[in-house]
């Protein structure tokens, strides 16, 4: 079945090259979509949002026509705009199903959809109706067909009768004030703050621009205007390629902080005035006490990424939050805070960039419930506020940084034996175990952390009152990446410089084994 191009069902979205994807194969991909929204779903509406990839328009016109087709009424956005405002038209129809049409911090050429059940639910592989993904994978291969209203046929335009209908909305303004109000953020409140803006010809420009305007900060912009070319670079602030012109203009220029996205802004980097990126993990623990206050103190529990430096998660849990680490993955993410909203659990935040959180539907009044949902808008103003009310928290959170040793994610890729991936990752664990590290591979909550932690001279649970200043201590996380194919990962952290390189060299060491076997490669 490789011609089917099964590959594009990802564990949280479906993604692929867009040159993979024939008339035919689209054409199958539409159907699946709609008579699972149909028939699994139960669907009566969907929002359609995309961002500014080239190719997204004709996907977005051939859901658009299925959905009609299979009677399904369709909310539509025709402009970029990000992901996080395609979540935010969705908490405004939340009865809706969603589909962003999307990928993300991927190359121009690929294309891809994030999807949606309604009242926010997120769909991925073995999450949502009937199995998610997993189910639209089945009726992908199974080719099956709308079944059209014996009052409809194909050549009937959308919003003919015996078919859904068409609405083009546009929620911008909305967005804007929603996020301004929740972060505390007034009309003309960020006057004196110098801002820098990287979009990489994403589709975030247009609304944080406006939104920052409208708050009076003294913005500037890099690559505002979306373009699927991309002709900055890659849509990723983890690219170095892609984004040191902008740690350049940092240093050259007189900002006070720079916000870097990805190509559908959904990420948000944060650099301080010398161009030097601000781990997520330590801005979260900046402004986490602000967030604590939108639920009125009654929420304390913060998921942590599993790579969240040692040192990140004792401030944020200083800053008065119980910190749980969590598995990697949006959809994973966002499902653990909407199941748990309940019992205390607030917020969440990837070093990937990715900041999540339990949003009111209504800001006024909480008792309309949550969506688990991100906002990078809502983020980044924050920041801004923070920022101007503190900078010498940032500038602490800076010097902090630097006091750990650091070498960031690197994969090794596996294609030619993706099997032995698992043996690679039990290879690695072996040895630090035997080095006396403790292993953690479970969430506080049993559940399976889908990564290894390995930690030398650190507690399982981090937490206030842990002294981090006294020994020399390391972390290892290893995972196989669940957003590329036939990939694992590794980063290691230490307050030893010496320490960071031998543990980094050991893994090297091991995955060099299998490169000399033909069986991966760097």
């Amino acid at each position: 079945m490789d011609d089917l191009l099964l590959g594009m069902f990802k564990l949280y979205d479906i993604r692929t090259k867009e040159h993979n994807l024939t008339p035919q194969l689209k054409d199958r991909l539409y159907n699946a979509l709609a008579v699972y929204y149909k028939d699994s779903v139960k669907a009566g509406s969907i929002v359609i949002c995309r961002d500014a990839r080239l190719y997204v328009p004709e996907l977005v016109e051939g859901l658009v026509q299925a959905f009609c087709l299979a009677g399904i009424d369709v909310l539509v956005n025709p402009l970029p705009i990000s992901t996080c405002q395609f979540y935010y038209t969705c908490m405004k129809y939340r009865d809706s199903a969603g589909i962003m049409v999307t990928a993300s911090h991927n190359p121009g050429e690929y294309v891809g959809m994030k999807l949606l059940a309604p009242q926010l639910l997120p769909i991925a592989y073995g999450n949502g109706p009937e199995g998610g993904v997993e189910k639209i994978k089945q009726l992908y291969i199974d080719n099956v067909h709308i079944q059209p209203s014996s009052e409809s046929n194909q050549h009937k335009a959308c919003g003919s009768q015996g078919k859904g209908t068409v609405t083009v909305i546009n929620e911008l303004e909305g967005y804007i004030d929603y996020s301004m109000k929740l972060a505390g953020v007034k009309e003309g409140s960020l006057k004196g703050l110098n801002v820098l803006f990287e979009f990489l010809n994403g589709s975030a420009g247009t609304e944080e621009a406006l939104a920052f305007q409208k708050a009076g900060a003294t913005v500037s912009y890099r690559h505002l205007l979306p373009n699927g070319f991309f002709p900055a670079g890659d849509p990723n602030p983890i690219i170095e390629s892609s984004i040191a012109p902008a740690r350049a203009a940092m240093k050259e220029g007189s900002y006070d902080i720079g916000f870097c996205f990805d190509g559908d802004g959904d990420r948000l980097d944060l650099m301080d005035s010398n161009g030097e990126q601000i781990v997520p993990g330590l801005n979260m623990a900046i402004i986490i006490p602000e967030i604590m206050k939108v639920y009125g103190g009654s929420k304390k529990h913060f998921y942590a990424d599993v790579k969240a430096l040692p040192i990140s998660l004792y401030e944020i849990a200083k800053s008065g939050a119980d910190v749980h680490i969590i598995r990697n993955g949006h959809s994973f993410i966002k499902a653990k805070l909407r199941d748990n909203c309940n019992d205390g659990y607030f917020a969440s935040e990837e070093e990937s960039a990715h900041y999540y959180m339990n949003f009111p539907y209504d800001v006024e009044d909480p008792s309309k419930g949550y969506a688990a949902v991100e906002s990078t808008m809502f983020f980044a103003l924050l920041t801004a506020r923070c920022y101007l009310e503190n900078p010498q928290a940032y500038k602490r959170a800076a010097e902090l940084q630097k006091s750990v040793y650091r070498e960031r994610e690197w994969p090794l890729y596996c294609e030619a034996a993706p099997e032995k991936m698992p043996q690679i990752l039990d290879d690695v664990e072996k040895r630090m175990k035997e080095m006396g590290a403790v292993v953690i591979d479970r969430m506080d909550d049993g559940s399976d952390l889908d990564a290894t932690l390995m930690r030398f001279n650190l507690p399982e649970r981090i937490d206030g009152g842990t002294d981090l200043s006294k020994t020399k201590w390391a972390q290892v996380a290893q995972r196989i990446s669940r957003s590329e194919d036939a990939m694992v990962r590794w980063e290691v952290v230490s307050n030893d410089k010496t320490e960071c390189e031998r543990l980094n060299s050991i893994i090297r060491e091991i995955a060099d084994g299998y490169v000399e076997k033909g069986f991966a490669r760097y």
